[in-house]
């Protein structure tokens, strides 16, 4: 009986058993409907997806064609009315004012240009249409400026020039042989577009490269330094137009003595990045390269401009920047160093305009930098020095007390070298580039950099500033920053 029992009991399990696969096999089998069936759900969504996410793309696509034609068409009205003031301006008594109007249009327009045709060059679909009235307007824009060129003639000239020094300088007729005693003079007139004027420059004119090229083999002839040009050189070049800076005594000293021989001088304000607008302005209309002149500030403008969209974590931080150090000169207040640090929100810890003493570029005393305590210590306009050379001088100067400092303690002292010390030293419409190098060091999250991915010797080979704002900014603002690095 036992045994009967459990052979029943065995067979009863078996049963169960049996039982248990089917139904894991039905199960098994409805799952499997389920999924196919949440498959064809899943694809038929995303198919819906896609389609409508082709829509949107199709409604952006012709929603950005008929932004673009329409601004075209705006573009085209405008350039139309333009030709007919410059007409106007050509039949009537205009005045410089007048002249400057149109050529500050004429500049606006060109940009405005630019930047549809950049829009229309990145669209998903390329309008040929488009394109064909983008190349009608550039050739319309550059007859107008042909025919302001051969206008502007007879307004600006005789021009009168109220320079840097307050003074009014006549240029009589359009200058065809122009001398600079300053490399920020000589880096202003390529952007006017006067560089082919030049017959005399400064020993440290040397960007463009070919200015530097032209005066070694003696096409250029060199007048001597920023510090000391010499009169005799630049008589006997037989100039019509001499430019140098109001804050160099020297220039001041020339321009006096050229006065006697009827040669005008002017001297470029140069004391802050407003400056470097008004003097793109005096050189365009010294020249008569008016629109050319507001072209490049529209460049300048916007540059700084997309810096500042930019800038993230660099307000407020604390900044000595030294431009020598034995003894130690610091960027104070008044110039445009200066404004270059405060155009990123930070802090010049020497910048404390109440005090007079610190105008300028004021020696100060080593220890001053552990009463400042800056966050950042930047040396700039020494050959040759790199960071660890000054921290070795600070420990020199201040013992262990330099690490005290909180640049020095966070590691964060840097040195800018070659091209990029340039930028800073002079104020040209290159000096934007100077921004850029400034806020990759203050504020690296900004172009994508850690703290620690910025070299203490900041240079263009160990820092190109220019690559990391290849999608950062304006198409237009990229290339303009590119030209004052090549």
């Amino acid at each position: 009986m036992a045994f009967g029992a459990q052979r029943l009991l065995i067979g009863f399990i078996a049963i169960l058993i049996v039982l248990s696969i089917v139904g894991y096999g039905f199960l098994y089998m409805e799952i499997s409907k389920v999924n196919r069936g949440l498959e064809k759900t899943s694809e038929k969504v995303n198919s819906v997806g896609e389609s409508v996410d082709a829509l949107r793309a199709e409604v952006a696509s012709l929603r950005n064609e008929a932004v673009t034609k329409e601004s075209l068409e705006g573009l085209k009205s405008e350039i139309e009315a333009l030709s007919s003031q410059l007409d106007a301006l050509r039949n009537s008594a205009a005045t410089v004012k007048d002249l400057e109007s149109l050529a500050a249009k004429v500049a606006e327009l060109s940009s405005q240009l630019e930047v549809l045709s950049t829009r229309i060059e990145e669209a998903g679909r390329t309008s040929e249409e488009a394109i064909k009235t983008v190349e009608e307007l550039r050739a319309s824009l550059e007859e107008v400026k042909r025919e302001l060129s051969k206008v502007s003639e007879s307004i600006l000239f005789p021009a009168e020039i109220v320079d840097g020094t307050g003074d009014v300088v006549i240029v009589p007729a359009r200058p065809e042989r122009i001398v600079s005693m300053a490399p920020s003079v000589t880096e202003t007139l390529y952007y006017v577009g006067a560089l082919d004027k030049l017959v005399g420059v400064d020993d440290y004119s040397d960007w463009p490269a070919s200015v530097a090229e032209a005066r070694e083999k003696g096409e250029i002839a060199s007048i001597g330094g920023f510090w000391n040009p010499s009169v005799e050189a630049i008589l006997s070049l037989n100039p019509d137009l001499v430019i140098g800076v109001a804050s160099a005594p020297p220039h001041r000293q020339v321009k006096q003595l050229l006065e006697a021989y009827g040669i005008p001088v002017i001297l470029l304000p140069n004391e802050s990045l407003d400056d470097v607008k008004k003097s793109l302005i005096i050189v365009g209309k010294a020249t008569g390269n008016v629109v050319e002149a507001y072209e490049a500030l529209i460049s300048f403008e916007a540059s700084v401009s997309a810096a500042r969209a930019l800038l993230g974590g660099a307000e407020g931080v604390k900044v000595a920047v030294a431009v020598w150090l034995e003894p130690l000169f610091v960027v104070g207040w008044g110039n445009w160093e200066h404004d270059i640090i405060e155009s990123l929100g930070a802090v010049n810890v020497y910048g404390d305009e109440s005090d007079e003493k610190l105008m300028g570029w004021p020696m100060v005393s080593v220890e001053s930098l552990l009463e400042r305590a800056p966050e950042v210590l930047i040396v700039t306009g020494h050959q040759g020095i790199t960071a660890e050379d000054v921290i070795s001088w600070l420990e020199s100067q201040l013992g262990d007390a330099a690490y005290e400092i909180p640049a020095v303690k966070e590691g964060r002292v840097y040195v800018i070298q070659g091209a990029y010390a340039d930028v800073f030293a002079r104020p040209s419409p290159r000096t934007a580039l100077a921004v850029y190098v400034l806020l990759a060091i203050l504020s690296p999250q900004s172009l994508g950099l850690g703290v620690n991915d910025v070299p203490s010797n900041v240079n263009p080979s160990t820092l190109n500033v220019i690559d990391l704002l290849k999608e950062r900014v304006p198409e237009k603002v990229y290339e303009f920053l590119g030209e004052a690095l090549s």
